[in-house]
């Protein structure tokens, strides 16, 4: 019974499914190995600051009231087009990435993006025309247009090489999953937090229990769509499920009377740390066994001054050395076999002498730009079949048998990619206080408690308080300098509350690993940043601009009330 809820448990964990590919493995290695701390430490503190920028330079544009009238508010459909550029960029974005594989240069993009844009905005003064200013509901009534013609745009792009293209189909459906799977989140958490605020306080402690669930539910939808990426996969859950849970269970915990609902879920997120942690833990012991086996047949010695002469090879530059010794015995293997042909053709030929084959000349050639005229691929080619190392001879090394190593490899592939989904968590969770969120409209010790617990935006709230357009959010109006000076306070205490686990969690991974897992969090978020900007920009400026009054009071009403 008990086995069988564990299997269960383990399948609905995204980050244990999922292992580094051999390639990413080595990648990684070259990053902690040659990297600066100074690059390291730059990538951390640089991840924020694009979404940061690109949501208040808005609102550096000034806007009128919205009660008098459209020709009082010319300055908001520039500020619209500004939006469009922003999200439609996103968007193209997002599939270039994605559907790598079919060309889409950037100015195709920044094209697509001027003329997309023009045409959504000038939709929207025409229904505001029609309809009146503001116009009800305009993020959900220019949607749809605004999907149409990204759409249209993609299929005059790529309509006819998605046929021609193997696996260009399968690449762009999965994308379209992902973009569909991201508007289900925008309209999943909304319900919840309006039956939230309707039930008592003994309620909402039960209720809250279901965001985790949802977060679960959520990741596992994401996790089932992109397929063909797998070493993006953690960033791509986590920067769109976790940044977006993040946000609603602040908002959720800001509108709850009882402090224990809000310790409730802090200690559902802490259990399934350690759980996590738990997971690392007991695939670390495997590996321990394992590298004893291997140790046997396999001396690392001789590594030990490839790595570092001051210290011994970790887990990581085995599985590298292990990975790198396993690919260069594919390519001996190639090897050999072409110059066994090419002896036994020599020998053919020397029996039945005649003309040279049109076919032979043409495989030589193919093979002459497969193998490309590398000094030591020359020499071994030089000294023939007779003088060629045996495959499982490899760099001077013994290979230890394969079902070892293959699972030693496989082991440390699975470990880092659950600490690297680990690591992106926790990070998120210090980034989005600094980021983005809200005020309490609320007042008195509840107020103080949740403006303790639970996130607020350092330096959105900073900038967007000296801007002009402040009195037209939610979230910041009415705010007096001295409620800004005490909100700041309370953030910087809580993140430093985040800063500490996540320092924490650096610790306990550095030594179930043996190398830094700074490093390893920097790699994704260098290697990676496209693809994490374009998620952190798009859910952090949406979030931001839901709750302006000119969106239409139907609209705002909707966040207002989450807000406050």
């Amino acid at each position: 019974m008990f086995r069988s809820v564990s299997k269960l448990w383990e399948s609905t964990q995204v980050e244990l499914r999922g292992k580094y590919s051999a390639e990413r493995v080595l990648d990684l290695t070259k990053y902690v190995d040659e990297t600066s701390w100074l690059r390291v430490i730059s990538a951390m503190l640089a991840t924020p600051v694009l979404c940061l920028l690109v949501t208040v330079a808005v609102d550096i544009i000034p806007l009128a009231k919205p009660s008098e009238g459209i020709e009082a508010n010319n300055s908001y459909f520039v500020r619209t087009y500004y939006t469009f550029l922003v999200i439609t960029f996103l968007a193209i974005q997002q599939f270039r990435m994605n559907v790598s594989i079919l060309p889409y240069s950037i100015g195709q993009a920044l094209g697509y993006t001027l003329a997309i844009s023009a045409i959504s905005t000038g939709i929207l003064y025409e229904l505001t025309l029609v309809i009146g200013f503001p116009l009800p509901f305009s993020l959900l009534t220019t949607t749809p247009r605004w999907v149409a013609l990204i759409s249209i745009t993609m299929i005059f792009e790529w309509g006819r090489k998605i046929r021609q293209t193997p696996g260009a189909a399968t690449m762009l459906i999965n994308t379209t999953k992902l973009w569909m799977c991201e508007v289900l989140l925008v309209f999943v958490y909304p319900p919840y937090f309006y039956i939230f605020t309707t039930l008592s306080e003994k309620a909402q402690m039960v209720f809250a229990l279901l965001l985790p669930v949802i977060k679960m539910c959520m990741r596992n939808l994401f996790s089932r769509t992109i397929l063909h990426i797998t070493d993006e996969l953690p960033e791509v859950v986590i920067f769109n499920c976790d940044v977006f849970n993040a946000l609603f269970v602040a908002y959720c915990m800001q509108n709850s009377p009882s402090m224990w609902t809000t310790l409730e879920i802090m200690t559902v997120d802490i259990i399934m740390m350690v759980i996590s942690l738990r997971d690392a833990e007991i695939t670390k012991k495997t590996l321990k066994d394992l590298e004893a086996r291997i140790e046997r047949e396999f001396a690392w010695d001789s590594y030990r001054s490839i790595c570092s002469k001051s210290r011994n090879p970790t887990t990581l530059d085995k599985a590298s050395k292990l990975l790198r010794l396993r690919r260069d015995a594919k390519l001996q293997t190639r090897i050999s076999s072409f110059l066994e042909l090419k002896r036994v053709a020599s020998v053919v030929n020397s029996i039945v002498p005649g003309p040279p084959n049109v076919h032979t000349l043409a495989v030589k050639r193919k093979m002459s730009s497969v193998w490309p005229a590398n000094n030591s691929i020359r020499k071994l080619s030089s000294r023939g079949a007779a003088q060629v190392s045996p495959v499982t001879r490899v760099a001077k090394h013994d290979m230890p048998k394969l079902p070892v190593t293959i699972r030693y490899t496989r082991l440390v592939q699975r470990l880092l990619y659950l600490s690297e989904f680990i690591l992106l968590l926790n990070y998120v969770e210090v980034v989005i206080p600094l980021v983005f969120c809200k005020y309490n409209c609320s007042s008195g010790f509840h107020s103080i408690t949740n403006s303790f617990l639970h996130e607020h935006s350092a330096m959105y709230l900073y900038g967007m308080y000296h801007l002009p357009n402040r009195e037209y959010y939610a979230q910041l109006h009415g705010m007096t300098e001295s409620e800004l000076v005490l909100t700041l306070k309370n953030v910087l205490f809580y993140c430093s509350l985040q800063l500490v686990s996540l320092l924490l969690l650096f610790f306990a991974l550095k030594r179930q690993l043996g190398f830094s897992p700074i490093h390893q969090l920097a790699f994704v978020l260098d290697k990676q940043f496209v693809g994490i900007q374009v998620k952190l920009v798009f859910w952090v400026y949406y979030n931001a601009q839901a709750s302006l009054e000119h969106s239409g009071e139907s609209t705002r009403t909707i966040y207002v009330i989450m807000l406050c």
